[in-house]
């Protein structure tokens, strides 16, 4: 879709947001089931989680079993026993690769809510369905969809699903696809909640739940586990596991929320708490050192300003030592990639909201769009950032001279290659000539600057201020009888992207 075809539809979208009330029903599959009944398993001595995981009736040996406290796994006969904390609220299986991912209503079920009284045993079973693992397989991750009025889901709702789902039947209708978003599903108002699921549903892919700061209830103060209520109603528990073929996936919940005013970050902060860490070195055990491990959390771990960022970060780094790690956030509304390690590296990715729902532009000149990843055994052998209106060829925006906002820029060619990293290799061509390979430097997008203090701003709201710590922008000053200039953008993965400039 043409960016021009977006303006035409606000009219249309005025008219069709009317109908995307939110609601506030509490749907079936969330609701807390308790066995009241004697269970049907001969229960150990001190254990008061008991159940079963079966495929049909064959039981299946090797399931890892949580109550987000304790870990365990089923033997021969399928069956698991728990001592479950008294303040669990859940237990949850880590689905086995060999095991398809249990949907219900369009969202991941590998949990049932429980609660834990003394002197009572809680019987709860898990059926899944064996099939090949896959070997080869995509995951849709996005961040930030962020929807938190009426005009926020229309675009959600009548552009941007759309637009995705035209995407995925072009480019993944061939291989399993999978979707994770990385929080800030909702904007503080929770009863948008039922419009985000109605929307994610219609991708028709499972799509798995990160909580972001904006998905907690902000009336509640100091209580962040009851702050995070609605959220987990609807989407289970906020940390957990489950496995693709060679890849294991834990996601995290990374903020603990004060509630009350969000700006200028306060009222949350960026931290793992303790029984967090506990679980998944738990986890972990289970887990083979050949395994590329996906960690998805809102709050980046490490920022270039490290104003605000994971405080206990080196703790969760020490846990993950020994593995290959891809590290997967959100939370900034903008692109850039963190080598933490040789073994870990985190990809912090774009909003699809953008720079709040006010035009293509996230806050470091990327368009608003969402990652894809394509998984080769325990490999990423792909990687590219999709803005939602563009092709997947447009991985990067150049600049005449004359338009950096930093006056030492201005008298050349600035570039700005929105997923680049320092894996990457970028030439720059003049009048078809190789001329030299560029450094990337610091600076702020002229678009995504002048949406903000430009003539010409927004309508319905202003962006976010641009980043000032934008890493992927370029400079190439050209000669004094430059005809074309070409920027070739070569990534890790073989991929090449090129994008030319004239003088006229």
């Amino acid at each position: 879709m043409h960016i021009k075809e977006v303006f035409f539809l606000k009219l249309t979208i005025l008219f069709l947001c009317i109908s995307l009330q939110p609601s506030n029903a509490r749907s079936n599959f969330a609701r807390e089931r308790e066995n009241n009944d004697m269970p049907s398993i001969a229960v150990k001595s001190g254990m008061n989680l008991v159940g079963k995981v079966l495929d049909g009736t064959t039981p299946l040996l090797g399931v890892v079993v949580s109550d987000g406290y304790t870990t365990t796994v089923t033997d021969n006969n399928g069956l698991y026993q728990l001592k479950a904390n008294c303040k669990a609220e859940f237990v949850f299986i880590s689905v086995p690769a060999d095991c398809e991912i249990p949907v219900e209503d369009g969202f991941p079920k590998f949990y049932q809510p429980i609660s834990v009284y003394e002197n009572e045993i809680i019987e709860k079973n898990f059926y899944l369905k064996r099939g090949a693992i896959k070997e080869h397989f995509c995951l849709f991750a996005m961040a930030d969809v962020q929807i938190g009025d009426k005009m926020d889901a229309a675009y959600l709702s009548y552009v941007d699903i759309p637009e995705m789902k035209k995407f995925i039947r072009a480019d993944l209708s061939t291989i399993p696809l999978y979707g994770i978003s990385l929080g800030d599903l909702v904007w503080d108002d929770l009863s948008y909640y039922s419009i985000y699921k109605a929307q994610i549903k219609r991708l028709s892919i499972p799509f798995f739940s990160v909580v972001g700061n904006h998905d907690h209830n902000k009336h509640i103060i100091n209580n962040d586990g009851k702050s995070v209520s609605e959220f987990k109603r609807e989407f289970g528990p906020t940390y957990y596991s489950y496995n693709i073929g060679q890849c294991h996936f834990v996601v995290l919940d990374d903020i603990i929320f004060m509630g009350g005013n969000q700006r200028q970050n306060k009222g949350y902060r960026g931290e793992i708490t303790e029984n967090q860490l506990k679980w998944l070195k738990s986890d972990l055990k289970y887990i083979s050192k050949d395994k590329l491990i996906i960690v998805c959390l809102h709050i980046p771990t490490t920022q270039r300003d490290h104003q605000l960022e994971v405080v206990n970060k080196e703790r969760l780094y020490h846990l993950l030592q020994g593995y290959q790690v891809q590290i997967l956030s959100g939370h900034t509304h903008n692109n850039y990639t963190s080598i933490i390690s040789g073994r870990i590296q985190e990809n912090t990715i774009g909003a699809v909201q953008g720079g709040l729902w006010s035009g293509d532009l996230c806050n470091d000149g990327s368009p608003r769009g969402f990652a894809i990843y394509e998984f080769e055994g325990n490999q990423i052998k792909n990687c590219y950032y999709k803005g939602t209106l563009h092709s997947k060829d447009y991985q990067m925006f150049l600049y005449k001279p004359g338009r950096a906002v930093s006056k030492r820029y201005r008298d050349g060619i600035l570039i700005n290659i929105f997923a680049w990293n320092p894996n990457w290799c970028v030439k720059a061509y003049e009048n078809g000539t190789y001329v030299d390979d560029l450094k990337n430097i610091r600076e702020i997008d002229p678009r995504a600057y002048e949406a903000i203090y430009g003539m010409d701003k927004p309508a319905c709201r202003q962006i976010q201020k641009p980043d000032r710590m934008n890493e992927h922008c370029f400079y190439y000053k050209p000669s004094s009888n430059w005809s074309t200039v070409t920027i070739e953008a070569i990534d890790p993965y073989g991929n090449i992207y090129r994008q030319s400039i004239s003088s006229d």
